[in-house]
């Protein structure tokens, strides 16, 4: 318990913490440790009623169904206990006698199926690990005052985050309290932190768990594990700075709330970061710095969490350019080999290595971005628009553009496997936006456009953005449009789209 732990701690060092050298003496440890007890007491009644416990009732074929605007799925009315001691829904086999039903709150207490979620938003919207709920037909949720199922509004594999929210006409969003993130940059090593979460399932009642320790690092790098799950290096690739936590994160904590002593959030803890090799159960959260903040406000607002995009490779010297491909802003804006960023807009870069990564994928996509350049011995100014970097899985978004009479468009540089394949940078040199989807029974579809299409123009009219293909359709809302279309390196194809 928090007792237990605080006994075990050395008087002085937390006289020293709290008071200040010299002022603790013989006489008042008991103060001290009650006064430390207290304000850790007073952080958990602040935010365990945040905490929520979250079970993954899993899709058959590993789909993601738990998304708002599909139904409902059907709870799994039969079982399956499968030769590794696993349990599988949608078999022939009736319920093992003993088993819990469906109907019971013990059906929602499956090994492997469980976390944690914090309410971050004023209409119930709860912040928890991507992992978590990925491939989840239905998401139960238990808060301290409310069983509910909830559906995911948006969510990011190269961050591991997901929001959910109760289910679409459920008013119990008034019973969820949302806690106020702190500023996670702020936190030093040695700060007192908690971690509250699910356990082992033990807070399947509603009651998170809560545990004290120290930041143990402020920005832990791990190398990512060896294998080919794009989503675990997306991660490391986007998220290569972790809080480090002395205490464990056992099985279940993921998505739960690292707080301070003020009550704040300032991290959410992960397993995604404990490779192979490496002490699974260590204690790693995301920060919430700036980087996470945004993150969450785009997630919240059921919207994609885009990343910058400009088309460089770097030398192993922080922020130095090795080469330039063709077609991309950073070529448009002219850079250079051997040249180095020194700012980018008004972020001046640490010579780190993951600072410029890190600069450029938070930089707004699709809008001007300043640098600051080292070129040939002069700091110049450069200005490029930034494309969007893609990325590989699944990304889950419900507050999306209305497409254009059945067409969503993107950037080019998310067409396929973008990044690797010449003929698309080939052809993000030629400019255009890709068609990454056709509603069936569109009149986009109608009209022969294809998935993976680059529109090169609107009306005669070059667009380079999706912000400038809007932009160019908005004026013709009830006129037929015609659009020149590429579908490779010399295929070009005109066709003409009728209004809705």
């Amino acid at each position: 318990g928090i007792r237990d732990c605080l006994t075990m701690m050395s008087w002085l060092a937390l006289g020293f913490l709290l008071l200040g050298p010299g002022s603790v003496t013989a006489d008042e440890p008991r103060g001290v440790l009650e006064t430390l007890e207290a304000e850790v007491v007073s952080a958990i009644d602040r935010a365990r009623p945040s905490v929520v416990a979250i079970t993954r009732i899993r899709s058959e074929d590993g789909a993601t169904m738990a998304v708002r605007g599909l139904p409902l799925a059907a709870m799994p009315g039969e079982m399956d206990i499968d030769r590794g001691g696993g349990i599988t829904f949608g078999g022939a086999a009736p319920i093992r006698p003993g088993f819990p039903s469906e109907r019971s709150p013990e059906f929602y207490a499956l090994p492997g199926e469980t976390g944690s979620g914090v309410v971050v938003g004023d209409k119930g919207e709860i912040l928890t690990a991507f992992h978590l709920v990925k491939g989840a037909r239905r998401i139960r949720v238990r808060s301290e005052k409310a069983e509910f199922d909830a559906e995911i509004i948006a969510a990011d594999p190269r961050t591991d985050l997901a929001v959910i929210v109760p289910r679409s006409g459920s008013t119990l969003a008034e019973a969820l309290k949302p806690l106020a993130i702190g500023r996670g940059e702020a936190l030093r090593q040695g700060a007192f932190l908690l971690a509250l979460g699910n356990p082992f399932n033990a807070a399947r009642d509603g009651q998170a768990t809560a545990s004290l320790g120290i930041l143990a690092n402020v920005a832990r790098r791990i190398e990512p594990p060896q294998g080919d799950n794009p989503n675990v290096r997306q991660f490391f690739q986007f998220q290569p700075t972790l809080l480090q936590l002395d205490s464990k994160l056992n099985l279940g904590m993921s998505g739960g709330a690292v707080v301070n002593l003020k009550g704040e959030l300032v991290g959410i803890t992960t397993a995604e970061a404990s490779p192979s090799g490496f002490d699974a159960a260590a204690g790693y959260a995301i920060p919430m710095d700036e980087r996470g903040r945004k993150a969450v406000g785009q997630l919240i607002e059921g919207k994609e969490v885009e990343y910058g995009f400009i088309g460089i490779g770097l030398e192993r010297e922080p922020n130095m350019i090795r080469d330039v491909r063709r077609g991309t802003p950073a070529w448009k804006a002219e850079l250079a080999a051997e040249d180095v960023i020194l700012a980018v807009g008004d972020v001046t870069l640490a010579k780190d290595e993951s600072a410029l990564p890190l600069a450029l994928a938070g930089a707004p996509v699709g809008e001007p971005v300043k640098l600051k350049v080292l070129h040939e011995g002069r700091v110049v100014q450069r200005t490029l628009i930034m494309s969007k970097y893609p990325v590989s899985g699944e990304v889950i978004a419900t507050n999306r553009p209305e497409p254009w009479r059945g067409l969503r468009i993107d950037f080019t540089s998310v067409l396929g496997d973008a990044l690797s394949t010449q003929e698309t940078l080939d052809s993000m040199m030629r400019g255009g936006v890709g068609v990454v989807e056709v509603l069936g029974g569109s009149n986009g579809e109608s009209a022969g456009v294809l998935r993976g299409d680059v529109v090169a123009s609107v009306e005669g009219t070059q667009v380079n953005t999706p912000a400038e293909f809007r932009a160019a359709v908005s004026a013709l809302e009830n006129k037929p449009v015609t659009l020149k279309l590429r579908s490779g390196l010399d295929e070009e194809r005109t066709v003409t789209v009728a209004p809705r």
